[in-house]
């Protein structure tokens, strides 16, 4: 799961996305670049598996309630 789809799903903030991730708020906006702009960067593999793995424990969370 790419971060930018974890904070969309969850209706986080750029703010957010980047605390939980340890980046700068202007790194996470830029992983949500289209591939074409100049300033787009992809988020690094851990991200995805970072993502994958939040996006787990709060849907047990959610469940759970």
């Amino acid at each position: 799961m790419n971060p930018i789809e974890l904070m969309r799903k969850h209706k986080w903030s750029y703010l957010k996305l980047a605390s939980e991730f340890g980046v700068t708020e202007a790194a996470a906006r830029r992983w949500a670049f289209s591939e074409e702009a100049t300033g787009y960067r992809n988020p690094p593999s851990m991200a995805y598996i970072l993502a994958e793995r939040i996006d787990k424990e709060l849907s047990q969370l959610t469940i759970a309630q």
